[in-house]
């Protein structure tokens, strides 16, 4: 089986032959976007030269990226769904992709056509339909109704806990109850990238807080959490060793790093990451059971 033997040689890799070997690239294509959510800052880009990347730059990227021998690519924004350049659209960068990486995702605001070919797919929504309008630019009801015509077989929900949509992670099994094509929920939590809504920002007793809803959801099963218990309990106090090596970055002008998400892309706060999906990569490399199993059953596991 691919996926084993290729999860296997990343293994060999780094744990035996001490390689710096990136294993998901979050690849930025553009800091365009048709919203202007409060907890983003990258829309507030948009206007910067190289803020959209070319098909040449792309590909040249996921070239670079497949060299390097990164397994995933997560494609964002901005909003990646709006992507073109020329004859070239979103599906054909995918597609190009497909054939370079064992898996490959996006991470989209919701508001265009959710049948694109990636193999995984994750539609950020920030809570109730009322505070979901205010932190994400009264999207709600047009992302619920591409959520139901959606045909993708592993459309994800992500979800970024904030101060303001905390009470809200025990309603979200109510949101989702009548959309059988929502698959698994992911959380985070908010980072200040200093854009004007540090007010966003939770507390560590709020963190243990939200933790503690999301566990119960979890339990309850009442919602397919996805995220790894332990993950979620240590991002209370960020108390996990962080592998930021692992982590690709590119944006959209093909500047291309490795190492911690934020850097390039706003101030490094470590005491404040929020940032799940490098926990849980970091705990997976340090052989913590349940992040081995997330990333298995959000990248590779048969729906």
């Amino acid at each position: 089986m691919k996926s084993l033997y290729e999860i296997g040689r990343f293994g060999i890799q780094t744990k035996v032959l001490r390689q710096r070997i990136p294993l998901v690239a979050s690849f930025k294509l553009t800091y365009r976007c048709n919203l202007r959510c409060a907890a983003c800052p990258f829309h507030q880009r948009a206007a910067e030269e190289g803020s959209h990347m070319s098909w040449e730059t792309a590909c040249r990227s996921l070239e670079e990226l497949h060299r390097m021998g990164c397994r995933f690519v997560i494609f964002e924004g901005g909003e990646p769904l709006l992507w073109q350049d020329a004859d070239h659209d979103f599906s054909d960068l995918v597609g190009f992709a497909k054939k370079r990486f064992l898996s490959t995702g996006a991470t989209t605001n919701g508001t265009y056509d959710l049948n694109v070919p990636t193999d995984v797919l994750w539609v950020s929504i920030d809570g109730v339909r009322e505070r979901h309008n205010r932190l994400r630019s009264n999207s709600f009801d047009k992302i619920f109704s591409n959520i139901a015509n959606s045909r993708h077989n592993r459309l994800h929900i992500h979800f970024t806990v904030n101060l303001e949509n905390l009470e809200d992670i025990g309603r979200l099994p109510e949101i989702f109850a009548a959309y059988p094509q929502v698959r698994g929920i992911t959380f985070q939590f908010f980072y200040p990238y200093e854009q004007g809504e540090d007010d966003l920002l939770l507390n560590e007793n709020e963190r243990r807080q939200a933790v503690g809803q999301i566990l119960k959801l979890k339990d309850s099963r009442a919602l397919n959490v996805l995220n790894s218990s332990g993950c979620l309990k240590a991002m209370v106090q960020n108390s996990w060793h962080c592998h930021d090596w692992m982590l690709a970055n590119v944006d959209p002008d093909g500047r291309l790093s490795t190492g911690c998400y934020v850097k390039g892309r706003g101030a490094v706060r470590c005491e404040h990451c929020g940032f799940t999906p490098v926990a849980e990569a970091s705990r997976a490399y340090d052989l913590r059971p349940g992040s081995i199993m997330a990333g298995w059953k959000i990248f590779l596991s048969a729906v």
